[in-house]
């Protein structure tokens, strides 16, 4: 795990993803690899410019450096390995939700100083933001959980139901071309990532409609050649 910045808080940023070459494998939102690999690229690159700002020391986790089978182990070693460098408090967020902002990150800080959790919920039953107390973190409980499922949200509310929670507003989590379009509008219009999304799915989008034009015209030609096939 890698430490990318120090501050004096006790409170620190864990970004649990994936590098862009294996993210581009696992979620293929446009069909060309190398393009795909390029957005997860830009995508990483958005949400670490996105916590530099909070000036809170944060971590990167990604597969290199991972440890466990399943990927509740995962996050919760990367979670638990955190602690044991001293801060008390940990908010753990992904890379696929680019409606993230430096304030949700800053007011989830905040959250933290009185309550046990704080939690940042997608539309799909997920949540693109968890944070969490040293005090009251269970490892064994928190590597069980429903990780990657529509139960998520509801059972990280479960687990802490006798502590004090805080709650961030709903925002859109990525996982195809349609949430990216969707997301991406949602962004201020001045905001450069959401020019580039826009830019890039338009760009793709014009490109698949080339390839399917060439595609049809190429199979037309065939299909009406009543001729025959050699000059007898």
């Amino acid at each position: 795990m890698n430490l990318g910045k120090k501050s004096t808080s006790r409170t620190a940023i864990l970004l649990f993803a994936q590098s862009e070459n294996v993210e581009g494998i696992a979620k293929p939102i446009i069909a060309c690899a190398k393009q795909n690999v390029f957005l997860w690229k830009k995508m990483n690159e958005n949400v670490i410019k996105i916590i530099q700002k909070t000036k809170l020391s944060y971590f990167i986790s990604t597969e290199k450096n991972q440890v466990g089978a399943s990927f509740g182990e995962k996050i919760t070693n990367a979670i638990q390995n955190i602690f044991e460098q001293g801060f008390e408090k940990v908010i753990v967020v992904g890379n696929d939700c680019i409606e993230l902002k430096m304030h949700h990150l800053l007011q989830a800080e905040q959250d933290l100083r009185i309550n046990s959790l704080v939690l940042g919920a997608d539309y799909a039953g997920g949540a693109y933001l968890i944070g969490v107390t040293k005090s009251t973190f269970n490892a064994t409980s928190f590597q069980n959980i429903p990780w990657q499922t529509k139960y998520l949200f509801t059972a990280l509310q479960a687990i802490y139901k006798e502590e004090s929670t805080a709650y961030l507003p709903y925002l859109n989590d990525c996982n195809n071309a349609f949430d990216f379009k969707k997301a991406a509008y949602e962004l201020s219009f001045s905001d450069n990532f959401r020019k580039f999304l826009l830019s890039f799915l338009i760009l793709l989008k014009v490109k698949n409609l080339t390839e399917i034009k060439f595609t049809s015209t190429d199979y037309q030609a065939i299909n009406f050649n009543k001729g025959s096939p050699f000059p007898f």
